[in-house]
């Protein structure tokens, strides 16, 4: 019988309340196996770029993408504090299309396991947006954990 080692543990954060449920987890593994935990978000700057016409002359974004950016920067250092100090963290900002991202991070860093948040749409809203967490689970070359936005409480 083999043992699992976990030296990286690779979060991915969209700032959401499902995003915050999934952190809990990557902490308590990055504690139990004494693993570096590495804090990702992606900016899709692209949809960005693709929703600003004014009057029907397209509009540059970009000053308003760097702003974004800034503030994600901000956002994902609120994410570390939370991170005990006993946990060698790091944070890392991306920008391109979500799901590519994480799986590239996760390539980039060598993790040896990603925590991801699914936020659970069905239906329409599934056809529209995709699943972050579902392509990240068939793409991504190491084991990825899913936690649900209702996910249960964790054990003590």
């Amino acid at each position: 019988m083999s043992v699992i080692k976990v030296g990286k543990v690779l979060v991915s954060t969209d700032f959401s309340d499902a995003a915050a449920k999934a952190l809990p987890y990557a902490i308590s593994l990055a504690q139990e196996y004494k693993a570096e935990l590495h804090i990702v978000h992606v900016v899709e700057d692209s949809l960005y770029y693709a929703q600003f016409v004014y009057d029907g002359a397209p509009f540059d974004p970009t000053v308003l993408i760097e702003g974004l950016v800034e503030d994600r920067k901000k956002k994902l250092g609120e994410v570390l504090k939370q991170v005990p100090s006993g946990v060698k963290a790091q944070t890392h900002l991306r920008r391109g299309v979500v799901a590519t991202e994480v799986i590239s991070a996760a390539k980039d860093i060598d993790a040896d396991v990603v925590v991801i948040a699914t936020h659970g749409r069905t239906g329409f809203r599934h056809l529209i947006f995709g699943s972050v967490a579902e392509r990240v689970v068939r793409e991504c070359p190491c084991p990825v954990l899913t936690v649900r936005e209702k996910a249960h409480g964790m054990l003590a």
